[in-house]
């Protein structure tokens, strides 16, 4: 450690320093400068992106309510959500809304077509992890009931065995009977069975369980 005997000589040592690692120090500088600015402005454009999806999918869902709504406007709305603000909760709830609803209606193709775009427009590294996992619930629900038991299992598989909710497990012992994979089935529903909350289920899936179990002797 170096020993000043005056203000004056640190002072000194200050100056010879910068003068020294002058280039350095801009460098740093222009650095840390550049990055507080794409920050600040990455903030500010998506925040302005969130509001203007906002308002579409306002325009949108007034038109989804409305008895007297102009159905063109409406899907001018839905598409333009799609088409500029696809990475945005709004535009993937608007899917999630279409999809289900088209599955109400029993237009279950329509309803794998936007659900299975939800999956594509969440997933990967800046995806959305809460829609990704209604997508892939959805797409197994429907798959199940056409009878495309591999599809469904397909769907399912990426989730977290951690953050599974019980109907997840369900859905899976669903399509292994399908699949003719009994044991593989009642483990899946054992699973369920653990982590289900509600009585009224649980009663319902006991029953699946016993009637498995007979099969399985």
């Amino acid at each position: 450690m170096v020993d000043y005997n005056s203000d004056e000589e640190r002072f000194t040592a200050i100056v010879d320093f910068f003068k020294r690692n002058k280039k350095s120090i801009v460098l740093i500088f222009s650095a840390v400068l550049f990055v507080a600015i794409v920050s600040i402005s990455y903030s500010a454009y998506k925040d302005n992106h969130n509001a203007q999806a906002a308002e579409l999918y306002d325009a949108w869902f007034v038109g989804t309510s409305a008895e007297n709504s102009d159905p063109s406007k409406k899907d001018i709305a839905y598409i333009s959500l799609q088409e500029n603000f696809l990475k945005t909760g709004y535009a993937g709830l608007a899917r999630v809304i279409t999809g289900s609803q088209y599955a109400r209606d029993g237009d279950f193709e329509s309803s794998l077509k936007e659900f299975y775009a939800l999956l594509d427009s969440t997933s990967g590294f800046l995806g959305n992890d809460v829609l990704n996992s209604i997508a892939r619930i959805n797409i197994a629900r429907i798959e199940l009931s056409k009878e495309n038991y591999s599809n469904v299992l397909e769907a399912l598989e990426p989730l977290s065995s951690a953050a599974e909710h019980s109907m997840v497990f369900e859905i899976k012992g669903d399509a292994l009977i399908g699949l003719k994979k009994e044991e593989l089935a009642l483990a899946q529903y054992n699973l369920a069975l653990a982590n289900m909350q509600d009585e009224s289920q649980k009663s319902l899936l006991k029953i699946k369980i016993n009637q498995l179990t007979q099969l399985t002797k």
